[in-house]
């Protein structure tokens, strides 16, 4: 299969949670496109939550995938690890090989596994699972951005403690690119219940554009022209695509969180729509309250985006 270039570039001024808690790192054996093997040493970052608030655990763990040519440890990383240890989740971004310009579901898969097997000790959760305040039996949650909320859609294939995901401008295929086809991210090919999965994408978005991506990836229906769509359960599961009105520049693009003027931009800083304390059903903060209950409650906001 053919691959395309997919890029996740930062480009401006990010604004991070000011950080108190201490970082660390360890690393573990990613997936080596160079080889096609599980030994490409690569590092993870993470952060305890407070155990004044959370107690001495054991934690659940929270994992994040950068998108393209992210670095593991930038603004944006580190925003998400901030906010879900206030959730109390060990909470770690992952780097992994994501400079390659050949994205397809010939290179998805692999990558995901060096992440997520959880048959393998030296795979990224083996790792984390491993570590001593963290108890992968209380749950995994995942989110990710671009090639990042690709893998993280994937996450449950290769491990069944991963309970929910919060997937970023990701999708099964481009809409404008050729219409180029990713089967493996369709509901059917990926093991995560859809009543534990939110997508979001920008209405803008020039890869994943498009109301079928977000239904493909998530198997939930809505009528054509919705712009939100959840389970019926009530779990809070399902997905949305916002609206190039609700960014503060007017354009929701792949990087829809941001106040960047253009479809391709991540640059600028975050919108304040999106980041806490927005509480829009789009926003940063609802979602990963959604995810700390692992994907069983939503607090829908009364204006509905």
């Amino acid at each position: 299969m053919k691959g395309f270039i997919l890029l996740f570039v930062s480009l401006g001024v990010w604004v991070a949670t000011a950080r108190s808690q201490t970082q660390y790192t360890t690393t573990y054996q990613s997936y080596n496109p160079a080889d096609g093997m599980m030994d490409l040493t690569q590092t993870i970052l993470y952060e305890l939550p407070d155990p004044a608030t959370f107690g001495p655990g054991p934690y659940p763990v929270f994992v994040w995938i950068p998108g393209t040519s992210e670095p593991y440890n930038d603004p944006i990383s580190n925003e998400f690890i901030s906010q879900m240890i206030l959730r109390g989740f060990v909470s770690a971004s992952v780097q992994y090989s994501n400079a390659e310009n050949n994205q397809s579901c010939n290179t998805y898969p692999p990558r995901a596994q060096g992440i997520f097997d959880a048959t393998r000790s030296t795979s990224a959760v083996g790792v984390l699972c491993r570590l001593t305040h963290t108890s992968c039996s209380k749950g995994i949650t995942v989110s990710g951005i671009s090639q990042g909320a690709e893998l993280a859609v994937l996450s449950a294939n290769y491990s069944s403690q991963v309970k929910a995901v919060y997937a970023l401008s990701g999708g099964d295929q481009f809409d404008n690119i050729n219409n180029f086809k990713l089967p493996c991210m369709d509901k059917a090919n990926t093991k995560i219940p859809g009543n534990r999965l939110t997508i979001i994408d920008g209405q803008s978005d020039p890869y994943f554009g498009g109301q079928s991506n977000v239904q493909n990836v998530s198997g939930f229906v809505c009528p054509n022209g919705s712009f939100q769509c959840w389970s019926p359960d009530g779990s809070g599961a399902g997905w949305y695509i916002v609206q190039d009105w609700q960014n503060t520049n007017g354009i929701a693009g792949h990087c829809y969180f941001m106040d960047a003027a253009g479809v391709y931009a991540c640059s600028g800083i975050y919108d304040v729509n999106w980041r806490p304390p927005a509480t829009y059903d789009w926003s940063l903060g609802t979602n990963l309250d959604w995810l700390a209950t692992f994907g069983t409650h939503r607090n829908f906001s009364s204006t509905g985006y």
